[in-house]
This record gives C-alpha cells, sequence and structure tokens, in this order.
C-alpha cells in the first residue's frame, strides 16, 4: 500500500484502516458492523434499524440526554444507517476530537442501555418511516423493484416492515445486538490529519478486548424475475427495470460503470435523451449501477403520464437492447470526464475517504488509492467498451409499475432475453 495508508487487523476480528491526509484539519470515521438488514430475522425485518436508533439512546456511564450533549460538545457532524451488510456509525470534525469521540462510540456499540422506555421511540421512527414511503410512489417502486430482483434476503427493505415492527420487542433488539454488534469482521475506518500509530492505539485501548464472532452468513436464496404491476389511482406510472450483472469485483467493473453512464447518466444520456428529449414520453428517466457483495445490477426508473407509459416502456426496453450495438467514443469520453471528477472530488473529503476505504476493503480486502482508480477508467477503450457490451446484454428483466393502469409486459418472461421490435 502507499504510504498514506495503514492497515491493522486486531487479534479479535476488528479491522482498522487509516489514510493520512496531512494537508486537512478535520478527520473522519466509519465504522461498519455485520449487523445489516440481511442479518434481520425472518419475523423481525427491520431489527437492525431499530436496533441502530436504540443504541444511541444511553451508553457506558451516560444517559441518552448526556450522551447527545457530549458528541455536540466534541463538534461531531455525525450519522448512523442501516445497509443490507452493515450497520455503519460515521462522524467527522476536528481530527483530535474525532480520535476522542472513539471511547463513546466503543461506548455505543459495546455497552448502550437499551432502554426499554426508548425501544418504543424508535421502533415508532422505523415505522412512521415507512409509511412515509405512501406519499413517495417513486420510493416504494425501487423497494419493491429490489424486492423481486435480489436475493433473498439481499432484496428485503432496510426499514422494515410495518407488521414485523409492531410487532417486535426490546428483548428481540437486545438479542439482536448480543448476536450481531461483535469485532469480527467489523471495519474501523479513519481519514484525515491522523497519526495511525497513535490512532491504532488508542482503538486498541477502547476496542481491543471486545470479543465474539462473526455472524454466520445468510443464505441466499435465488430471486425469480418477473413482471408486477401494483394498481393506483394517480395522474403518474412510475416504472421500474432491473436486470443483473457482473459484480464490482469484475475485472469489467469499471467498462461496465462507463457504458452504464453513457446509457443512462444523467442529461446526456441515452434514455434521457431518446425518452426525454426526442420523444417527450416521460418526465424523469434514468439507469445506474447498484452493487452488494458478489451481486451487480442495473437498476433503472421512469416517471411519465398513465397515457404514455406503455410507450415509455417500450422504448425503454428497446434502448436497453440498442445500446448493446455500441457507444461512440464521445459518449465514453463523456463518461470518463464524469466518473473521474466525482471520484476526484469525493477524494477530497474525509468523510467520502474514510467511507471509501471501509467499502473498498469489504468489497475488496484491500484499500486502493484514487490514482489506482482514476488509471482503472483511463484504461477503458471504445473496444473495449464495446465488446464488453456486445457480450452482456440485458437478460432476466424484472419490471415493477405503479399507476392507474396494468402495461403490457414484453414476453417470455422470466430467465430469456426479452424480444423487442426496435422502435
Amino acid at each position: 500500500m502507499p504510504e498514506r495508508f495503514f492497515q491493522h487487523t486486531f487479534a479479535n476480528g476488528l479491522t482498522l484502516l487509516c489514510e493520512t491526509m496531512p494537508g486537512m484539519q478535520s478527520a473522519a470515521m466509519t465504522l461498519l458492523l455485520p449487523a445489516g438488514s440481511e442479518y434481520d430475522p425472518a419475523d423481525a425485518c427491520g431489527s437492525a434499524t431499530v436496533l441502530a436508533e436504540l443504541v444511541l439512546r444511553g451508553a457506558g456511564s451516560l444517559s441518552s440526554r448526556e450522551l447527545t450533549d457530549h458528541l455536540d460538545h466534541l463538534g461531531l457532524q455525525r450519522s448512523s444507517s442501516v445497509g443490507v451488510h452493515h450497520a455503519r456509525f460515521a462522524s467527522a470534525a476536528v481530527a483530535k476530537n474525532v480520535v476522542e469521540g472513539i471511547t463513546t462510540y466503543a461506548d455505543i456499540v459495546r455497552w448502550p442501555h437499551l432502554p426499554e422506555e426508548g425501544f418504543e421511540a424508535a421502533r415508532d421512527l422505523a415505522v412512521q418511516s415507512l409509511e412515509g414511503i405512501d406519499d413517495d410512489p417513486r420510493q416504494r417502486l425501487m423497494i419493491e423493484l429490489r424486492k423481486l430482483h435480489l436475493p433473498y434476503p439481499l432484496g428485503r427493505n432496510t426499514m422494515g416492515e410495518i407488521a414485523d415492527l409492531q410487532s417486535m420487542t426490546v428483548d428481540q433488539c437486545r438479542a439482536h445486538h448480543a448476536r450481531l454488534f461483535r469485532p469480527s469482521g467489523a471495519i474501523l475506518a479513519m481519514a484525515g490529519n491522523l497519526d495511525p500509530i497513535q490512532t491504532r492505539d488508542e482503538v486498541g485501548k477502547r476496542l481491543g478486548d471486545w470479543t465474539g464472532q462473526a455472524p454466520t452468513a445468510v443464505e441466499r436464496i435465488a430471486p425469480r424475475s418477473r413482471c408486477h404491476h401494483q394498481t393506483q389511482e394517480s395522474e403518474q406510472t412510475h416504472i421500474g427495470i432491473a436486470y443483473p450483472t457482473i459484480s464490482e469485483t469484475h475485472a469489467e467493473y469499471y467498462t461496465l460503470r462507463l457504458v452504464a453512464e453513457a446509457l443512462g447518466g444523467g442529461m446526456s444520456g441515452r434514455l434521457f435523451t431518446e425518452i426525454r428529449e426526442k420523444r417527450g414520453l416521460a418526465y424523469s428517466v434514468s439507469a445506474g449501477y447498484s452493487g452488494l457483495k458478489g451481486v451487480g445490477s442495473i437498476l433503472g426508473y421512469a416517471g411519465t403520464s398513465p397515457d404514455r407509459a406503455q410507450a415509455t416502456l417500450d422504448c425503454f426496453i428497446a434502448e436497453l437492447h440498442r445500446v448493446t450495438d455500441g457507444i461512440t467514443i464521445d459518449e465514453l469520453h463523456r463518461a470518463q470526464i464524469g466518473l473521474k471528477a466525482s471520484t476526484i472530488m469525493a477524494g477530497e473529503s474525509t468523510s467520502a475517504r474514510s467511507a471509501s476505504i471501509a467499502h473498498d476493503y469489504f468489497m475488496r480486502g484491500r484499500i486502493r488509492s484514487m490514482q489506482e482508480i482514476l488509471d482503472e477508467i483511463d484504461a477503458v477503450t471504445i473496444d473495449r467498451a464495446n465488446a464488453f457490451l456486445k457480450t452482456n446484454p440485458p437478460a432476466d428483466l424484472t419490471i415493477v409499475t405503479v399507476g392507474p393502469q396494468e402495461l403490457k409486459f414484453p414476453t417470455p418472461q422470466p430467465f430469456e432475453p426479452f424480444i423487442v421490435t426496435p422502435l
């Protein structure tokens, strides 16, 4: 690894990653615990989300109010969230305060109070968030699309299910914490103006004697790609399309990222140009790559009016197939410039870098420098891009629609490529 990176795995299985950024005054921390929604019990979907809120309601010697005040006193800009694979805790501030905050976060993950009086509030917040989706049909559509497209339990809604949340108990959350908040497999990533050796020693004091094994891997059940329509009286129709592709660790990952950008990224993408600009069929249309451990997908969305919905769906699928004929050198260069720009901008943020190196280590087992990523983007040629498109056509599509009228879906379905008459 380049000198700016530091990696140390403690005897208990916790891995510390550091990226020194001497020009910064700040630092950031990202803590990933293998306690994401994929580990939720089958009858308690949403346990991870409730627990991520509940552990912040008092920990160690601090009550809920005292804990909040202490973190505020350190000036920590902080967040917590639950993904498919991990529960995530993050903070950023002046460098010395982020290091000092490790002590408090050690209490949060190891010795949370998990109070019964705080449980109902945490559960109610999760229920309210789910109920709020009713006012966001696009979000509801994408949740359903992932549920039908991804292997179980990866496709479950990370926010949970209403029925499971309403029947959940504080004892279930306490059992969830005891089972999953463990050091083995956990990743603590730090980036900023830090001394990695001092940081290692501080982490070792607070988390080095933490014990427990990583959770058993969850069996994945392959999905059966299919079409689904949800009737909703509305002046809009929402269309979601997904299909499987290569994973993030594949040698052609950046080739895929660039052709996906040419297809559905921004106002220069094929989908936006053909569906919105030329034909005026949809007010919003896009597609992009979505990756999980060992699973890659292209997810697409279009929002339109009911009278244009069928034409939008047909045109969307036709464009997915038409792009396999190849993209132009100009499209490739635009995609490369955009992806490199976003990579460079993220490299100037301590929060983005701590998140990035944690993600890299989880996905690849190592840290990549920004230059390595930029070199991989530059290495994609037009011949390589078009060869990838030719050998990786869209197939096994999952389609979900929400609107007043059911649409006519292409056939055959599932498991075989769609047969579409080009527009």
